[in-house]
């Protein structure tokens, strides 16, 4: 990952609760689906308690 993306991570607790999109829409779980529409890469990391999911998003410039 070079100066043209950036990386976000967001971290719980509830490591038993992994993400995963969702298949076909619904009423919930469209978070995964944007994430992968607008990321270059994403993926799950755990953590001593819970787990941490990050994202890289490409820069763009106006």
């Amino acid at each position: 990952m070079g100066d043209d993306h950036v990386r976000i991570e967001l971290s719980d607790a509830r490591g038993e609760r992994l993400p995963v999109p969702a298949r076909e829409p619904d009423e919930g779980g469209y978070g995964l689906l944007l994430v992968a529409a607008l990321a270059t890469a994403w993926d799950v990391k755990d953590r001593s308690v819970g787990k941490t999911v990050w994202v890289t998003v490409l820069l763009t410039s106006r």
